[in-house]
């Protein structure tokens, strides 16, 4: 369902880019000052529509509120490979600032709320912020380091090791954008999902999954991800957060202290 926006709806706009910005640079008051005026429309997705569909010419950029949203393409036969998805506090589309067709799809994985910003908004502050809108650059390009690891991981590793690196990952950019309780998090996904993200088939995503959990090393069930050993998880996915380019990550996968706790300043 479509809502008007308030002032305070503007500011959560605001305060999610801040969040998301800071954990890859810094931000001046005047910077956080400039986003916090942003403005933009909020509505409800449901499980399945589409935000942004191949060959749209998108005039905003999406802000993740709450759920969770895919990037992803169809084969000529109507496979689904996912490239990437998005969590609360995630900005999935920057790169359409200076793209000016889509070349995949952008829809909900989960029921979403999600904030659409006009380009001309960011603009704005991003002609006024030379230092946003070097991070909203810097942005785009974490982004792409993150479709070349899953292409890495999806090219190069074994079933398990796929899953529990894609994992790790969840729990560690939860942690970052502060989604998760503990070494839990939402990750509203089905079998079906994880197989379009993995490249495998549901049937051999159900026995991975079950190999996992004989490990002790990660749970995954009613759309909850519970990482019960994170130094054993990393292990298994051998997990290096370097490429998600966050100023917190710890460089020490194999001591299980990816698991981000909270950001530091």
């Amino acid at each position: 369902m479509d809502q008007q926006p308030s002032s305070s709806q503007h500011t959560v706009i605001g305060e999610v880019f801040i969040r998301r910005l800071n954990l890859i640079g810094h931000l001046s008051d005047a910077d956080c000052r400039a986003l916090r005026s942003l403005t933009g429309h909020v509505r409800s997705v449901a499980r399945g529509e589409d935000l942004f569909r191949l060959g749209d010419q998108p005039g905003d950029v999406v802000v993740v509120l709450s759920g969770l949203l895919q990037r992803y393409t169809l084969s000529a036969e109507g496979r689904r490979q996912i490239h990437s998805v998005y969590m609360p506090g995630d900005i999935p589309s920057v790169e359409s600032l200076h793209i000016d067709r889509m070349d995949n799809n952008l829809g909900a994985l989960a029921p979403s709320h999600i904030a659409q910003v006009p380009h001309s908004e960011l603009h704005r502050v991003m002609s006024a912020c030379p230092n946003v809108l070097a991070l909203i650059w810097r942005e785009t390009l974490v982004q792409g380091a993150i479709f070349r690891e899953w292409l890495m991981r999806n090219s190069q590793m074994l079933a398990h090791a796929q899953m529990a690196h894609f994992f790790c990952e969840m729990i560690t950019r939860a942690k970052a954008a502060g989604v998760a309780e503990g070494n839990s998090c939402a990750l509203p996904m089905t079998q079906d999902d994880l197989a379009d993200v993995l490249g495998l088939t549901p049937v051999h995503v159900n026995r991975t999954l079950m190999v996992l959990r004989a490990s002790d090393a990660v749970e995954f069930q009613g759309s909850t991800l519970q990482v019960r050993d994170p130094a054993k998880l990393a292990e298994l996915a051998g997990f290096d957060p370097a490429y998600l380019h966050l100023r917190s990550a710890s460089q020490q996968p194999e001591s299980g202290s990816f698991l981000l706790a909270e950001r530091q300043p």
